[in-house]
C-alpha cells in the first residue's frame, strides 16, 4: 500500500497530517528517508518509522460519535480562550490518538466523528467519493424559493466555483427551517450560501454524517458507533481502499 495510507491506517494522523510528515522527511522505510507520497510499502515486511519511532497499522480501530455543543471549537489544541474538544472529552480520550473527522464551526452543533483510523477519515472526506451530511438549519429570514431551486440544481457559486447540487427540504409550518443534505464540505459553506441569499443562519445543527446519525445523544455526550454504523463505515473505507 502507499506510504500515506499505511501511516493513516497506523493512526499517525489525518490525510494532510501524514502527507506533511512525508514531505518534511520525518518518515523512513527500512532506514531510508522517504519523500515520495507514492512510495509503496509492504506492511508485513517493511519497517516504517516516524521521527525514529516504529509504527504499525492498528489491528482494530475506534470510531466515536460526539454531539459537539455550540460554542466549542472543533480542535484538540487550544486556540486562545475559546472552549475546545479538550474541555468536552475525558482526559484519557483527548490523549489517546483520536482525532476528529472534518469539523463543525464554533457556533454549530451536532455530529462530530472521532477516530484513530486515518484511512477512514480519508474515505469519509475524500472529494472523489464524498458522503452525505445532513443539517437542520434555521435562518433569520426565509430563503427565497428561487435560491433554493438553484441550490438543488447546482446553480450557486462560491469562490468562483459552482457548488454541487444539494438536497433541500423545507418545513411547511416555518419557511425559516430547512433540512440540507450536502456532499461537499467547503469552509462555512452553509453559512456563506445563506448569507449570499440575503439573510443569516440563526442555528445550524448536523444530524447525520454519512451512515452515522445523532439521534437523541445529548450535547457534549459521546457514544461508540453502533454495529450497523460500523459495518457501513467499513464498507466506505473498503471502497476507498480499492480506488
Amino acid at each position: 500500500m502507499r506510504i500515506n495510507r499505511f501511516l493513516a491506517r497506523a493512526g499517525v494522523g489525518s490525510r494532510r497530517g501524514v502527507e506533511a510528515l512525508v514531505r518534511d522527511g520525518r518518515v523512513t522505510v527500512n532506514g531510508e528517508r522517504v519523500g515520495d507520497l507514492g512510495r509503496r510499502v509492504d506492511p508485513d515486511h517493511d519497517e516504517v518509522r516516524v521521527d525514529g519511532r516504529s509504527v504499525r497499522p492498528a489491528t482494530s480501530t475506534r470510531v466515536l460519535v460526539l454531539h459537539k455543543p455550540v460554542g466549542v471549537v472543533s480542535s484538540l489544541r487550544r486556540q486562545g480562550d475559546a472552549p475546545c474538544l479538550l474541555d468536552v472529552l475525558e482526559p484519557s480520550l483527548a490523549t489517546s490518538g483520536l482525532f476528529h473527522v472534518g469539523r463543525l464551526d464554533r457556533e454549530s452543533s451536532g455530529v462530530l466523528l472521532l477516530t484513530d483510523a486515518g484511512d477512514l477519515s480519508q474515505a469519509l472526506l475524500h472529494p472523489s467519493r464524498p458522503v452525505w451530511k445532513v443539517y437542520r438549519v434555521r435562518t433569520v429570514q426565509p430563503v427565497d424559493p428561487t435560491t433554493i431551486d438553484r441550490w438543488r440544481h447546482g446553480g450557486t457559486r462560491l469562490d468562483g466555483r459552482p457548488l454541487a447540487p444539494i438536497r433541500v427540504g423545507a418545513d411547511p409550518g416555518d419557511p425559516r427551517r430547512l433540512r440540507l443534505e450536502l456532499r461537499e464540505g467547503r469552509n462555512r459553506q452553509i453559512r456563506r450560501m445563506v448569507e449570499a441569499a440575503g439573510t443569516r443562519v440563526d442555528t445550524l445543527h448536523r444530524v447525520a454524517f454519512g451512515p452515522v446519525e445523532l439521534g437523541d445523544l445529548p450535547p457534549g455526550a459521546l457514544r461508540p458507533v453502533t454495529p450497523e454504523e460500523d459495518a457501513a463505515l467499513r464498507s466506505i473505507r473498503a471502497a476507498h481502499g480499492r480506488d
